[in-house]
């Protein structure tokens, strides 16, 4: 990733646009603020942010299923938000994290579309990036996934090819700092779910990992009992952040259906120095 260093985040997010500008077949019309996240979350290494803005658009390309028909208002991607809490929390005074809380809300398996949960999550998650209220200090990105009423059946309707993707985007091109990961209320079936996750994790993910059974405190050792849900002793009113991503979401809806920040556009491909050939490639194998 780069040597640790000082660096300005908007004059690498000038430098990274100039050089965008170059690549004409991707995206132009990116937000000024997810510029700076891709700076920010490589410590200011300019190529390294190349890359994974390349091949983060690059699988957003490849995967229509999940990152086309992207209409936060659109009846699957609503139900969704209803069924499950995808909820960004906000800062918690004396520390720098930045946590991401998620939770099943409707535990009807019928309920849990696999393709459209991840199709939600990022939507959420580009949200998150243009966000002025999420700050980009020394903190790291930290999601907390609470499994209180998942099951076997949850899990059987897990689209791997769709697991696949997540999970190569989140590792790889996602421009956050991730510190940790921590599952709540785990289950007794966590072997069989880490079984299915396992192929597609990188090490250094998995030692990220910090799994928590029910009624234990366990987690306090890890992060401010603050950021946890007001029911479970914390601070955090889900339903009121939620309410407020419900509010950010209608006010942002052109954002995410704007095919302008988004999309490749193969017939501009400049055949000179361009990253997407070679990461189209990784991307695929």
């Amino acid at each position: 990733m780069g040597i640790e260093k000082e660096f300005d985040l908007k004059e690498g997010a000038e430098r990274l646009k100039d050089w965008i500008t170059t690549q004409p077949h991707l995206p132009q019309n990116i937000h000024p603020t997810l510029l700076q996240r891709y700076i920010h979350s490589t410590r200011g290494d300019l190529e390294y942010a190349k890359k994974i803005f390349v091949l983060g658009y690059t699988i957003r390309q490849n995967n229509p299923t999940i990152f086309d028909n992207r209409d936060p208002l659109s009846t699957n991607v609503m139900s969704i938000l209803q069924s499950i809490d995808m909820v960004p929390l906000p800062s918690v005074e004396g520390c720098e994290d930045k946590f991401i809380y998620y939770r099943l809300v409707n535990c009807d398996p019928d309920k849990f579309d696999f393709n459209d949960v991840i199709k939600t999550f990022f939507i959420i998650a580009d949200l998150r990036m243009v966000q002025p209220d999420v700050p980009m200090n020394d903190g790291g990105d930290v999601p907390i996934f609470d499994m209180n009423g998942f099951t076997l059946r949850h899990m059987t309707k897990v689209v791997l090819s769709t697991l696949r993707v997540y999970m190569r985007y989140t590792q790889e091109a996602h421009p956050v700092r991730l510190k940790a990961i921590h599952v709540i209320n785990c289950t007794p079936f966590l072997d069989r779910v880490m079984c299915l996750v396992k192929p597609f994790m990188k090490k250094r993910v998995a030692d990220m990992l910090h799994f928590h059974l029910p009624n234990s405190e366990t987690i306090y050792a890890h992060l401010p009992k603050a950021a946890l849900p007001d029911e479970y002793g914390g601070e955090q009113s889900i339903i009121k952040h939620k309410e407020d991503w419900f509010n950010r979401i209608k006010l942002q809806r052109d954002y995410i259906t704007d095919g302008s920040r988004w999309k490749i556009d193969e017939s501009r491909r400049n055949n000179g120095n361009d990253l997407s050939g070679t990461l189209r490639k990784l991307e695929i194998d």
